[in-house]
């Protein structure tokens, strides 16, 4: 199991991804290790987490450490889980939230997975951003797009968000799209829904 670092300035962003990442295992389980925002993580800190992944699981599949804001972690706490990062036990997960990553050792960055979380607002100005090169675009570069997609569930809403928009300008396309959310929820292959709505979208006039 690899460490996963998530990147957000609003701390309520950072909860809801580690919820999600916790897969419904309770906050108070005594199987997970969770420092609040404001708690101390200095080498005593970093002892409980070595400790704390060295025990076998009380009840669940594997046990867990959440730190809501590691960017308080000493350079001494770092260094001291260098190791138990690179050696995770099997079922572990170890989860770093931060406003940034300024104040990581390039050692711990290394080791772990980065995951950025984004605003809404973000989301819907790069998806905006997109779509309207999309339209301008040719089939093979709109297929060039799906292909280096990262997140292609994440593009499907930015393009339903954006046509309601625009729903005067391109009815047909709209009805469109709600098919293809309908697909999607089908569990239908999400990259061939992609392709399948960047022929029909509307071309250059």
């Amino acid at each position: 199991m690899i460490a996963r670092l998530l990147i957000c300035p609003d701390v309520a962003k950072i909860k809801e991804e580690i919820a999600l990442h916790l897969e419904g295992v309770k906050l108070n389980h005594p199987d997970v290790l969770y420092f609040k925002v404001g708690e101390k993580l200095g080498i005593a800190e970093a002892r409980k987490i070595k400790e704390h992944f060295s025990l076998k699981p009380y009840s669940a599949k594997g046990r867990s450490v959440i730190i809501e804001d590691a960017s308080v972690m000493t350079v001494e706490a770092q260094n001291a889980l260098l190791k138990t990062i690179e050696e995770l036990p099997k079922e572990a997960i170890l989860i770093f939230g931060t406003p940034s990553d300024a104040n990581f050792l390039p050692t711990i960055l290394s080791r772990c997975e980065i995951i950025r979380i984004k605003d809404d607002e973000l989301r819907i100005k790069e998806g905006k951003e997109d779509v309207e090169k999309l339209l301008e675009a040719t089939i093979e570069q709109r297929f060039e797009y799906v292909e280096k997609l990262k997140n292609r569930e994440e593009f499907l809403q930015a393009l339903v968000w954006y046509f309601h928009q625009h729903l005067l300008e391109y009815p047909k396309f709209t009805k469109e799209l709600l098919q293809a959310e309908k697909l999607a929820k089908q569990n239908v292959n999400i990259r061939a829904i992609l392709e399948y709505l960047m022929l029909v979208m509307p071309m250059p006039k």
